[in-house]
């Protein structure tokens, strides 16, 4: 299962997961407010896609806590995400 998640982590952008988390951390978001977020910022269509499916299946499978872990350890990811990623998971235990 973490291959999943790193796979869903690389096709989203961890940047791009932690930065829309709360809209995505439910099973059942509504992609609409996403996209059009995504879309003002320069985003393309497929990449949006892209991400919005993997967001989805971290979602969906239960993931979350282990996305922002992963993203919290990750070196190649900006401070400002990584504090992010950890403040999310301190108020989520």
């Amino acid at each position: 299962m973490a291959t999943d998640l790193d796979f869903d982590l690389k096709m989203c952008g961890k940047s791009v997961y932690i930065t829309y988390f709360e809209f995505w951390n439910k099973p059942g978001f509504d992609e609409r407010t996403i996209r059009e977020k995504m879309k003002k910022v320069g985003k393309g269509e497929n990449g949006i896609k892209m991400c919005i499916h993997a967001a989805r299946r971290i979602a969906e499978n239960g993931l979350q806590i282990e996305a922002l872990k992963v993203i919290e350890s990750s070196s190649r990811v900006n401070q400002a995400a990584r504090e992010k990623a950890k403040a999310l998971l301190n108020s989520m235990q």
